[in-house]
């Protein structure tokens, strides 16, 4: 037998007769559940702690202390039951668990402490007992009753013993038995084989079975509390003070001075010696008496967000707390941070009403259900206001994180479905690693879609196979597709001047996870960097975490406000598809090499229908595919105008409209980015009639027309499947503490619709200053407009400058990336 098979089994019925529900009464600040898992986890020797219950807040309580919940038997539950009934339906309905030895505790004795059970557990394993439990040396002299006569039991009444002389008798206190699950299970008792007792000292041996023992064991904590590192003499004085104290108010001159001050715990004068709001502490310490927080889950950040809070808000948001359901809340402190957030975004979107009914939890899945999957499984459900997280990592993994092509993303969930649901159905694809359903947090309901990582990429592809257009309910299809994790940020604005090496450290030491740092220097100047470049992170959580530090406003990077958004990571087309290309893509050219002298040098290889440059690279249209895959292989690179040539097949040309969402969507976050620094939005952002053509239009506007065949600026770039595109699915990654100082998150909320209003920049300050653009171009196809009402008049000398995402480069990177250019307007 090993200490690995030690189970903790706490039995807490809810209908007790003296005391409603008194196992989950408050002591200390604290329910009394609560205090006994404590000690049973600080004692550091089981492997599982178990609570059997038929109470559904007894049962909260447990599972918010850390403990599994075992649903008892309504036979076992009665007042007639004995505790040696419930062990027993326990072991037969916990089979699976392996139980070696049992330790079998009762949380009514309030003083249990961690050394008295590794006293028991010791004994045990060394071999010395088959059965352990607690008893109090009692020096009591005993007397049995017969009819009407007594007669004494345990000593002489001619010579009666002297406490000094006698060592006494060793009394069962009930704080905890262990013995091994078989032989309760053979023999039928707790007690069996070779006995042995740990022996508990008097004054921690109380059991509380009625309302004056419990408080009587509230004095002593009290006392213990006040007398704590005080001589013998001063302890004496104290206890006189406290005395006078209970007695003044017995008479009632005391009371009536402090309402409700009974009801209220220690944890009360700490909230306002922190600073808090009177009405603000009292509500929060009614929570802890619930047992739904505890003083230790609120860290400074979430005591200080609260401090700052205005009193009636936050008292909203606490009682948006009590009602929730906190059961699979992990982090209290950011969830209450996430709902203060929540709520004053309610307040801004309901005119300065932030109130009414509204649970950040969402109605929620089926209790039974869902618990018996956890059960079954063994995995974790952490719940945020953003989102509820399944699994990950599952129980017993020791390998890495499943890698691209295992995650799917689901969409069109309906409104009102959970994991209770969704985790049977992908189940059924294979090995689940994580399921991640998005929750809106301002209507408490799932965003309608969620992420399912399977531990393998079968899994993901066994999904998609089965569950797209899957009808969850009637007439309401699930959509699913592969997902693949965005790694790379795309970084405008750098000095020119700085190496790779440079732009590593630099960024290395201001984010975690990075991986790698992707620049291109141009033909001409191969010392230079183009003024952008790509960071690759090791995951999407780390690119995440980054991107909104770096794109915080906050840090300046050698002096200059950077630009930074995602990079958009490319569908790679099929064999099939590549198969028919006959265009060849050439980087790495030259300002000095034309379309002829590319012409010139390709068409030894076949017939060159024709050559697009576009600044250092091109694309060359053979007529036949064999001449351009053995154009590609001779001269792969050769020099060509100074400059060794990169050649590879160009990719297709993506969809026009996805490509169109893909840039509207950039535009916004640079605009929101833009507002959240507190600067105007340029004017070549002003959307007009240029722009991409207008509905229903060939995409001319600032591209001025030019070659429909092939979309040059775009070209070998799609679009991003899978939802991570959407700006909402940050959430996931987000850590809810918007009213955390700037250390401790990253970066600020959105601003509220609209932006922030903002100052008319002065006349003598550029757009170039105001992005700290070192002279860099800044232009984008989608936002540009010849409409000389937004660039000035020609007359007047001047083009006023347009500033976009791109910072002159395309976001997109492959293996084959480009920079993206456009022709239009530009600042210098």
């Amino acid at each position: 037998m090993s200490e690995d098979s030690v189970t903790a089994l706490v039995l807490a019925r809810g209908g007790s007769v003296s005391i409603p529900k008194k196992n989950i009464c408050h002591l200390g600040g604290e329910p009394l559940l609560t205090r006994c898992i404590r000690e049973l986890k600080s004692a550091k020797c089981f492997s599982n702690i178990w609570v059997s219950t038929d109470d559904q807040s007894i049962a909260q309580v447990a599972l918010s202390a850390g403990a599994q919940v075992h649903w008892r038997a309504n036979f076992t539950a009665t007042n007639e039951a004995s505790s040696l009934c419930a062990v027993q339906e326990f072991l037969q309905q916990q089979k699976q668990c392996c139980v070696g030895t049992l330790c079998l505790v009762q949380c009514t004795s309030p003083f249990l402490e961690a050394s008295y059970i590794r006293q028991g557990i010791k004994k045990i394993f060394d071999g010395i007992a088959d059965s352990v439990f607690t008893v109090t040396r009692s020096h009591s002299l005993r007397w049995s009753e017969i009819d009407d006569y007594i007669t004494p039991l345990n000593f002489c009444p001619s010579n009666r013993p002297s406490r000094q002389s006698w060592q006494g008798e060793l009394c069962e206190n009930g704080m905890f038995y262990m013995t091994s699950a078989d032989a309760i299970v053979k023999t039928g008792l707790l007690q069996s084989g070779r006995c042995s007792a740990v022996i508990v000292d008097p004054e921690d041996s109380l059991d509380i079975d009625t309302p004056l023992d419990l408080f009587q064991a509230e004095l002593i904590l009290m006392a213990r509390h006040m007398l704590s590192g005080l001589p013998p003499g001063a302890q004496c004085e104290k206890l006189k003070e406290l005395c006078s104290v209970m007695a003044e108010r017995a008479e009632g001159s005391g009371w009536e001075d402090s309402p409700n001050s009974e009801e209220r715990t220690p944890d009360y004068h700490k909230l306002l010696e922190y600073g808090l709001n009177e009405k603000v502490s009292l509500k929060l310490d009614q929570i802890y008496q619930q047992g739904k927080l505890r003083h230790e889950d609120l860290d400074e950040r979430a005591l200080d967000a609260l401090k700052e809070f205005p009193v009636d808000g936050a008292l909203s948001v606490l009682k948006q707390v009590l009602d929730s359901n906190l059961e699979h809340v992990s982090n209290k402190s950011a969830y209450l941070c996430g709902v203060m957030k929540t709520y004053r975004q309610r307040k801004q979107y309901n005119d300065g009403n932030g109130s009414g009914s509204f649970n950040p939890c969402g109605s929620g899945p089926n209790e039974e259900k869902l618990r018996a999957i956890l059960d079954r499984t063994g995995y974790t459900l952490d719940v945020t206001t953003g989102q509820r997280k399944y699994g990950g990592p599952p129980p017993n993994w020791d390998g890495p994180p499943p890698g691209p092509g295992c995650e799917v993303f689901c969409g069109k969930i309906p409104k009102e479905l959970y994991e209770d649901e969704l985790i049977p159905l992908f189940e059924k694809c294979g090995d689940v690693w994580d399921l991640r359903l998005m929750m809106d947090p301002l209507t408490g309901q799932n965003r309608g879609y969620a992420f399912v990582t399977f531990t393998s990429r079968s899994g993901a592809d066994q999904a998609v196979a089965t569950l797209d257009n899957y009808n969850i309910r009637e007439n309401v299809a699930l959509k699913v597709n592969v997902s693949i994790p965005n790694l790379r940020l795309f970084v405008g604005n750098i000095p020119k001047s700085k190496s790779k090496d440079e732009i590593q450290e630099e960024f290395a030491n201001r984010t975690a996870g990075l991986v790698e740092v992707i620049i291109y220097s141009s033909p001409d100047d191969k010392k230079k960097n183009r003024g952008f470049c790509f960071l690759e992170y090791e995951s999407h959580k780390a690119a995440s975490l980054a991107k909104r530090r770096l794109s915080s406003g906050r840090l300046k990077v050698w002096g200059c406000e950077i630009i930074v958004d995602w990079a958009d990571p490319q569908e790679e087309p099929d064999d099939d598809t590549m198969s028919k290309v006959k265009v060849l893509y050439v980087r790495n050219l030259t300002q000095a090499t034309t379309e002829d002298m590319i012409k010139e040098t390709f068409e030894q290889f076949g017939t060159v229908e024709r050559v697009k440059k576009i600044k250092d690279y091109a694309f060359v249209h053979y007529d036949e595919r064999d001449a351009a895959v053995k154009a590609m292989t001779s001269l792969q690179n050769s020099d060509l105008g100074g400059a060794n040539m990169e050649i590879s097949l160009a990719k297709p040309p993506s969809d026009k409209k996805k490509k169109e969402e893909i840039l509207l969507k950039r535009e916004k976050r640079l605009m929101q980015m833009l507002t959240q620094r507190g600067m105007p939005v340029p004017p070549a952002m002003m959307r007009s009639g240029g722009g991409m053509g207008g509905r229903g239009g060939r995409g001319g506007g600032g591209r001025g027309g030019g070659d429909y065949d092939y979309d040059y600026d775009y070209y070998g770039y799609g679009d991003y499947p899978g939802g991570y595109r959407d700006p909402y699915y940050e959430d996931y990654f987000r850590i809810d503490d918007f009213y955390y100082p700037p250390e401790y998150s990253h970066g600020g909320p959105p601003p509220p619709m609209g932006g922030p209003r903002y100052k008319p920049m002065p006349r003598s300050a550029s757009w170039r200053e105001a992005l700290g653009a070192e002279g860099r171009s800044y232009t984008h196809n989608s936002i540009i407009t010849n409409n000389p009402r937004t660039l000035g008049s020609p007359r007047e000398g001047v083009v006023k400058p347009a500033v976009s995402l791109t910072g002159a480069h395309n976001l997109s990177h492959s293996n084959h990336c480009h920079p993206h250019t456009t022709g239009a307007a530009k600042i210098h």
